[in-house]
């Protein structure tokens, strides 16, 4: 029986990859490097892995905690005054709470990121019993961590919950924690392989009729 949903929030609930993407140039630009939009293989990823890897390709001064804070500044700096919520994401969250199902959150940004999005978001926060952030697992994405946190929380079993994401490190890491998971995928990743989504959809308001 099906109790719960978790969803991720990046790309999914909030259109934030294009301002992800301007963070991470106007970061590595910062550097005097320069900086190409990737294609499909970090999308959904926690901040501070990609960092570590960014770190190695452009050779970049500094500790990772110091990098870290530098670049999360840029992005919430852009978040304050561009973040917008996807059209289809209150009327969903609104859907499922009036048919007595549960709501967590399961992202790969920080607990920061969660607070500024809540605050600029006042009804957002309100839909979630639970929420998990990347600093409450060990591994992220596509790591299963982060699923297996928000299902523990929420003392039910991962076949008795849904996934909803839009990456495909976010559809890797429901799988291997065995939640079934749905996939709206991020149009900034064209060519990213969700193939192993139980179900995909364009938009967010085709989901609750997936939900049985």
């Amino acid at each position: 029986m099906l109790k719960a949903i978790i969803f991720d929030l990046d790309g999914l609930l909030v259109d934030s990859t294009p301002l992800q993407l301007e963070a991470n140039r106007l970061f590595i630009e910062s550097f005097g490097k320069i900086y190409a939009k990737p294609t499909s293989g970090r999308e959904g990823m926690r901040i501070i892995d990609i960092l570590r890897d960014y770190k190695d390709i452009f050779e970049l001064p500094g500790s990772i905690e110091e990098l870290y804070r530098k670049r999360q500044q840029i992005y919430f700096d852009l978040v304050k005054t561009d973040l917008r919520l996807f059209p289809d994401s209150l009327p969903l969250l609104e859907k499922l709470k009036k048919r007595g199902l549960r709501l967590a959150l399961a992202t790969s940004g920080d607990r920061n990121y969660v607070r500024l999005v809540f605050t600029k978001f006042p009804k957002l926060k309100d839909f979630f019993e639970k929420a998990v952030t990347s600093e409450e697992v060990d591994r992220g994405k596509p790591y299963p961590d982060v699923f297996l946190k928000a299902v523990q929380l929420l003392e039910i079993m991962p076949s008795e919950a849904v996934v909803i994401e839009d990456s495909f490190n976010g559809v890797a890491a429901a799988k291997r924690a065995n939640i079934p998971v749905i996939c709206i995928p991020n149009q900034h990743y064209p060519d990213a392989d969700v193939g192993e989504a139980d179900r995909v959809f364009k938009t967010l308001g085709e989901v609750e009729k997936a939900l049985k």
